[in-house]
C-alpha cells in the first residue's frame, strides 16, 4: 500500500479527503504516518484563498485522499500522531 495517483482508485470508488496539509513539512509528516500505517492514499495539490485582500495570491495545500472505508483508521492514526490541524471532521 502507500501513495498512489488519484487515477489509481478504481472507477466508482468513493474517496474522502482525510487531511489538508498547509506546508511541505506537514505533508511529509502526514505521508510518513499514512505509509507507516499501511494506508493507500492519493495526494492532490489544492489552491486555498489567501488571507489578504491586497495580495490576491492563492496558497497551495496538499489534500490527502483515502477510500471511505479507510477514513476512520487513517484519521485515527493521524490523530494519534498529533496531526489535528488539517484533519477531516469525522462527526
Amino acid at each position: 500500500m502507500g501513495r498512489i495517483p488519484m487515477e489509481g482508485f478504481e472507477e466508482g470508488t468513493e474517496i474522502v479527503r482525510v487531511y489538508l496539509a498547509g506546508s511541505l513539512a506537514e505533508a511529509q509528516a502526514v505521508e510518513g504516518v499514512l505509509d507507516a500505517g499501511g494506508f493507500e492514499y492519493a495526494v492532490e495539490v489544492e489552491a486555498l484563498p489567501s488571507g489578504g485582500l491586497l495580495t490576491g495570491r492563492a496558497r497551495s495545500a496538499a489534500g490527502f485522499w483515502v477510500r471511505t472505508d479507510a477514513v476512520e483508521g487513517s484519521a485515527g492514526a493521524l490523530e494519534r500522531a498529533g496531526h489535528l490541524r488539517g484533519l477531516v471532521d469525522r462527526a
